[in-house]
């Protein structure tokens, strides 16, 4: 018979919380030293939108998003199709996430920068 380790719920549920809470902390004082440096002006601006895209990329990818929408797709390829099966999935899906950002960006470089802040379209490049 095999024995799993107790786990302790309370204390992994205090550990993630408290490190939400202490990234929460310094995003805020970072948020409060870049408004104290640049102040209200078109540098602070910009320094937002260039970190806008990056920033929805890791909240896809790094943080789950990505994987609770792929993994179940990825099993039921691997249980219907087998290995071929998933691995035609995997190469279907590298090769959008390779080609999307390439095929949006490459054409006309400041559409994806317009599209994500439209606030400042005032702004944006005209062509």
């Amino acid at each position: 018979m095999r024995t799993f380790p107790i786990v302790n719920l309370l204390r992994a549920a205090a550990t993630v919380s408290s490190l939400t809470l202490l990234s929460r902390i310094t995003g805020l004082a970072r948020d409060m030293l870049i408004s104290r440096i640049f102040g209200a002006t078109a540098a602070t601006d910009a320094f937002n939108v260039a970190f806008r895209l990056p920033n929805l990329l890791r909240r896809l990818f790094a943080e789950g998003a990505f994987q609770q929408a792929f993994v179940p797709m990825l099993a039921d390829a691997r249980s219907q199709g087998g290995e071929a099966g998933m691995r035609h999935l995997v190469d279907h899906v590298a090769s959008a996430l390779l080609w999307l950002p390439v095929t949006t960006s490459t054409p006309r470089p400041p559409w994806p920068m317009n599209s994500v802040n439209s606030a400042c379209s005032s702004f944006a490049v005209k062509r």
